[in-house]
């Protein structure tokens, strides 16, 4: 399985709805692509609805059921999805319902429409005809009213010869439970819906059916995800489509690069320099989130979201990680999310004590210089083990001073008893 901290902050923003592709590929393995299905609008472009990759061992039971656990294990917003888009065949049925117990899994109109336009060029009907049909459809796809249906129903009927309608299923176009969810799009909401479809499963697909080993294929699939144009036919129409719409703005790469900048800035205009200095810090593990980390014999590692955590969306200003509870400031969660939606700090997200220009305690300040010493001074043992010492001494002190007489005379001949059986008793070890 794959997923970048990218990907995972997606699901967790849009967990209602959920579209599972597959893509065979050579030697029986087979592709399965998780997608954001409801409406995005924040999204942009095909690929940022991609939120999970994964190549199982095997289509058994048994092997999607772990590849399904895998996603849950990623994700913890799965318990939030309420629906299932699945493609007509998808193997063993049974695992993906039971993975998801609180959602309804329904057919895909992207692959019932997709599966009816090869089927109709197979069959190499009259050139009219097919062309006829084909319009049809795409109104359809676009319009998904039941008149528009019934009509591409009564079409296929009146220009399809009867033994040839079985293969097509043309019964699933007046099923209305089918196309419930599509109802609701507008014309340009499904038009872009199926466009980014196409360009996710067919720039997938054309990856994965290259025949590379396991590890260098979901190395590749991992820089398709970052880079789209890196995997498609210059010549394809999807390309074209993509390129033209690059020359209007910038490149992807080139708004990331500056949104990163922007958010590295708003660290140092707001935080004083040791808070800058720690987000900075958990920044950086955020921009290197999608790499490759290690291969084995039977099992391919990639570097993902370690354990999953909560990222409070109002104010985002707290996490549930140990790293926000701790210092209260942005942790690598939080940038996460600033770095997707392209936003940057804002003062309210931290506290008092680590904005620039604020009154604080005299303790806080105190605190926030020895700790900007400690990260400005280069590591080496000696030191690690002399903060460890110092940290340690003055911890004890505070337990033996802020206590009562009773408690006092016990700590201390708790200590007593610690230091003499550590060190002495030949050598008398003055407390």
């Amino acid at each position: 399985s794959f997923q970048s901290a990218a990907m995972g902050g997606v699901f967790a923003r849009f967990p209602r709805a959920l579209l599972v592709h597959r893509a065979g590929g050579p030697a029986g393995r087979a592709l399965y692509v998780f997608l954001v299905a409801g409406p995005a609008p924040a999204l942009r472009g095909g690929m940022a609805r991609v939120v999970h990759l994964a190549v199982p061992r095997d289509e058994s039971a048994g092997s999607l059921s772990r590849m399904y656990g895998a996603f849950r294990a990623f994700n913890p917003a799965w318990a939030e999805t309420r629906l299932l888009l699945v493609g007509p065949g998808l193997p063993q049925p049974p695992a993906l319902a039971q993975a998801f117990p609180a959602a309804e899994v329904h057919l895909s109109v992207f692959h019932l429409c997709k599966r009816l336009q090869q089927q109709i060029q197979r069959l190499a009907l009259e050139g009219r005809a097919e062309r006829l049909i084909l319009a049809a459809l795409s109104d359809t796809m676009c319009a998904a009213t039941e008149s528009s249906r019934r009509k591409m129903h009564a079409l296929l009927g009146d220009l399809v010869t009867p033994d040839l309608l079985p293969q097509l299923h043309i019964h699933w176009l007046l099923d209305d439970e089918i196309w419930a969810v599509h109802r609701e799009r507008t014309w340009g909401d499904s038009s872009n819906y199926f466009r980014d479809l196409e360009v996710v499963t067919q720039g997938l697909s054309q990856v994965f059916s290259t025949g590379l080993s396991l590890e260098s294929c979901i190395t590749s699939l991992a820089q398709h995800y970052q880079n789209p144009q890196s995997s498609l036919d210059p010549s394809s129409p999807v390309a074209k489509l993509e390129a033209t719409e690059n020359l209007e703005g910038d490149s992807e790469e080139e708004i990331n690069r500056r949104t990163e900048e922007l958010i590295e800035q708003s660290l140092r205009d707001i935080c004083t320099e040791p808070a800058a200095r720690l987000c900075l810090s958990e920044f950086a593990v955020v921009q290197k989130s999608v790499q490759l980390i290690g291969a084995g014999e039977d099992a391919l590692s990639i570097q993902v979201l370690e354990d999953a955590h909560r990222v409070d969306l109002k104010g985002l200003s707290s996490c549930t990680c140990h790293f926000n509870q701790v210092f209260q400031l942005p942790c690598r969660h939080i940038l996460a999310v600033l770095n997707l939606d392209r936003n940057t700090l804002q003062p309210e997200m931290l506290s008092r004590q680590w904005q620039k220009g604020r009154d604080a305690h005299q303790a806080g300040r105190d605190s926030a210089d020895g700790l900007l010493e400690v990260l400005k001074s280069s590591w080496n043992k000696s030191l690690d083990k002399s903060l460890v010492v110092s940290f340690l001494t003055a911890e004890i002190s505070r337990l033996l001073t802020h206590c009562s007489r009773e408690e006092f005379e016990c700590r201390y001949r708790t200590l007593r008893e610690l230091a003499d059986s550590w060190i002495g008793p030949y050598v008398e070890v003055k407390l």
